[in-house]
């Protein structure tokens, strides 16, 4: 089948995560979003290595969408100190997908990140009291998180006005929607280089993988065959990580981490699957959504 590129879709990014990490090379429950502890583990079961700098990240949470839509979502853009720019990669438009969404690299590096520091604060995201727009109770909300200064500031924007899918939107009078919504295509933008000659783009090799697991085969909108594959890792799926809550209104979700040896084991099968890929373990099979764990994610090998 012949193919074309196109961004990949990007949907909301909300997991709440629960349990300890068992092991900083093991297989356990998932990071937060934005690479903080797991809710309920103490910092001091963390890695004590210094993380990765996170300047700003950009999700998109609610609107009217399946609340297992957004299991394998990649963040909509993370900025680091050191100059990387992630966002969604682009896939392929044959069917089905790719099983693990690529993630793509604009390193414009340091002089770059302060000229995003400044555009920022410019845009007002550095302080309490920023957001706003239009609000659409079928659209997502653009949540902005941005650490400045040692501070971190969370900001949530109705961008594009009240128009709808498929509909015109309404530009909100308020100047700060703007700046954010100003500030989000730049970052998006491909030829944005922030002032830098020749930023480098690569692809994110990834190290770690959040991976949700459902009970049952997957269900495509079109028939297809393929053969299951094994489950490579000593965990069986039913005990894998933890149960997901919420469970996104799929009976039986789990939801955990992959580090370590484990992710070294993983990662090709991963990689070669795609979305209507069936897992078998213990004689049931099961159904996989999962992403890479971003730089600021992943903890330092133990």
């Amino acid at each position: 089948m012949s193919a074309r590129r196109f961004p990949a879709t990007v949907t909301p990014l909300a997991v709440l995560l629960i349990g300890a990490l068992v092991g900083a090379c093991s297989t356990g429950p998932g990071p937060s979003p934005t690479g903080a502890p797991p809710t309920g583990v103490p910092a001091t079961s963390q890695p004590t290595h210094a993380p990765v700098q996170l300047l700003l990240r950009v999700t998109s949470e609610g609107g009217f969408i399946n609340p297992s839509a957004n299991l394998a979502s990649v963040p909509t853009v993370s900025v680091y100190a050191d100059g990387r720019i992630l966002t969604p990669g682009a896939v392929d438009a044959v069917y089905p997908g790719p099983l693990l969404p690529p993630v793509a690299i604009k390193d414009v590096g340091p002089a770059g990140a302060q000229a995003i520091v400044a555009a920022i604060r410019a845009a007002g995201l550095d302080k309490d009291g920023a957001g706003g727009g239009i609000g659409n109770p079928d659209a997502a909300t653009t949540v902005f998180t941005a650490t400045v200064d040692g501070a971190t500031i969370t900001s949530r924007f109705h961008l594009g006005g009240p128009g709808g899918p498929g509909l015109p939107g309404v530009a909100s009078p308020d100047p700060s929607v703007a700046a954010a919504e100003d500030l989000l295509n730049r970052l998006t933008d491909p030829s944005e280089t922030w002032g830098v000659a020749n930023p480098v783009t690569s692809t994110l090799v990834p190290t770690a993988y959040q991976i949700f697991v459902a009970p049952g085969a997957p269900v495509g909108d079109l028939p297809t065959s393929q053969p299951a594959v094994a489950w490579p890792l000593a965990t069986p799926l039913d005990q894998f990580g933890a149960a997901a809550v919420p469970d996104r209104g799929v009976t039986g979700l789990r939801q955990g981490a992959v580090f370590g040896a484990d992710a070294t084991t993983l990662g090709p099968v991963l990689a070669a699957a795609n979305a209507l890929t069936a897992f078998s373990s213990g004689g049931n099979l099961y159904t996989l959504s999962v992403r890479p764990l971003l730089p600021d994610e992943v903890p330092a090998p133990g």
